[in-house]
């Protein structure tokens, strides 16, 4: 009798795809140590690193995965990837549920809740203020600042680093003290945004941060306030000029 794959499992094949995409093991590596470790067979595991190509070009895959495949890689991906990247595998999965429909009329009705829960955030981070040193969502430890080429140069942000920020200084603003949770009760529980003492723009190179000196959580008025000067304004020099 065939197994379901457990959730273990699926988190190791979320790494065996990242690193077959990246070209970092080759195909035979991955079907190896999913084969021998995880007793996939073999187009089971040929189906999930080539759905992970699919993912990352946008397009349309045939292949079926369970509902707790996506509840994994989607939530991974969307931590491990910029908005637009995250993008391109929220098409991809949208274009195979329209294949699936296609040819069985099949509903998938917790995956398109998924991908819609995930249609979303996107809509809500397209619309949300952007400043030169917010943290965003990108991957590899604490590690920010390389530059990727969009209209202007936007730098490399880490969802550790601004965790880690906010669990030592905690989500309220350290200019002006405002917290939005006890202002908007539940709606505004951990919203803050983080702010860069010194500016990535002006490191010009990929560096280690420092999430608990490097980062401080500031209100929107106050990190507007701060980029009012270039380089940002120093925090205490804000604080003085508040009456």
């Amino acid at each position: 009798m065939k197994k379901d794959i457990t959730s273990a499992q699926l988190q190791q094949v979320y790494d065996l795809g990242c690193l077959f995409v990246l070209q970092k093991i080759s195909l035979a590596e991955a079907l190896d140590q999913l084969v021998d470790s995880l007793d996939m067979n073999q187009t089971s595991a040929t189906n999930y690193m080539r759905n992970f190509v699919t993912f990352s070009e946008g397009k349309v895959y045939k292949r079926a995965m369970s509902a707790l495949s996506y509840q994994i890689f989607l939530s991974r991906l969307y931590n491990d990837l910029s908005s637009s990247e995250f993008e391109q595998v929220i098409k991809s999965v949208e274009r195979h549920l329209e294949y699936r429909w296609s040819k069985s009329k099949a509903k998938h009705k917790e995956v398109r809740a998924l991908v819609d829960s995930y249609r979303a955030k996107l809509a809500q981070q397209a619309v949300s203020p952007v400043y030169p040193d917010e943290v965003s969502v990108l991957p590899s430890e604490f590690t920010e600042g390389s530059i990727k080429q969009v209209t202007i140069n936007a730098y490399e942000r880490n969802p550790k680093a601004r965790a880690a920020c906010i669990a030592e200084h905690k989500a309220i603003c350290q200019v002006c003290n405002f917290d939005f949770e006890a202002i908007y009760g539940a709606i505004g529980k951990g919203f803050i945004h983080v702010h860069h003492k010194v500016e990535l723009a002006t490191i010009g190179e990929s560096y280690q941060v420092d999430p608990i000196n490097d980062l401080i959580p500031v209100c929107p008025n106050c990190h507007a306030m701060l980029h009012t000067e270039e380089p940002a304004m120093d925090i205490e020099k804000l604080k003085l000029t508040m009456s």
